[in-house]
């Protein structure tokens, strides 16, 4: 292998390994959504959100979650996926609890490379999409 073809190898490795461990967090943090943990049934309530709402989130990150994984929909779950981050961090801020507004922001931060990589599945449906 050339050395171009080793960076490409391992480019396409940091992608895959960075997409797995995200899709999971938000597997899981949509998980406890939908099942409705306390803790965050607690959380949804101190912050002033309707009971629905909470499922309503569990559902954008677990099919967030899911389309990271999916090469076509990855781009498009990026983008769910940082609204509900940027919708994050400013519940954070509003609500004064400014320790967890990181938490959110480096998330997105680490979906943006995601994002890059499948740009050209979105570019290419929404060139479908104009005709």
């Amino acid at each position: 292998m050339t050395p171009t073809s080793w960076k490409s190898v391992w480019k396409l490795a940091g992608l895959w390994l960075l997409t797995v461990l995200l899709a999971a967090f938000f597997l899981m943090a949509g998980g406890a959504k939908l099942v409705g943990s306390p803790s965050q049934i607690a959380h949804f309530v101190r912050w002033g959100y309707p009971g629905w709402f909470l499922y309503v989130v569990g559902i954008v990150e677990s099919v967030g979650a899911i389309g990271l994984v999916v090469p076509r929909l990855a781009g498009f779950a990026v983008f769910i996926l940082g609204i509900a981050m940027i919708g994050a961090s400013l519940t954070h801020l509003i609500h004064g609890e400014l320790s967890a507004v990181p938490v959110p922001l480096v998330l997105l931060c680490l979906l943006v490379p995601i994002g890059v990589a499948r740009w050209d599945h979105v570019h290419a449906f929404l060139t479908r999409l104009r005709g």
